[in-house]
């Protein structure tokens, strides 16, 4: 998982936590990122990429496969931003957290 939204995005928000629970919220926040991100990456491949993709996860570092999604899916580094965008967002509408 890539820390898409760090603790300092958070603290930019006004959020004061504790590094355990800052984390845990880390982690939560990035893997509703990273969910958001593979749905649109998956939605916007043809099948013969997805097939591609799904047994290069078997074998492939992550770098190997972020560097093969890079290449077949032009908008990948927007379609990151959009969702992290749109994660930080809901928490911002829906945190008592946030100042």
């Amino acid at each position: 998982m890539q820390d898409h939204i760090t603790a300092n995005n958070l603290r930019d928000l006004g959020v004061s936590l504790d590094d355990a629970a800052m984390e845990k919220l880390l982690n939560e926040l990035n893997e509703k990122v990273d969910n958001l991100v593979g749905h649109e990456i998956v939605t916007s491949l043809t099948p013969e990429d997805v097939d591609a993709l799904a047994t290069m996860q078997d074998t492939a570092s992550e770098e190997e496969i972020a560097r093969w999604i890079s290449e077949h899916v032009p908008d990948y580094e927007e379609i990151i931003e959009d969702n992290r965008n749109i994660v930080l967002g809901d928490f911002v509408d829906t945190s008592d957290l946030v100042d």
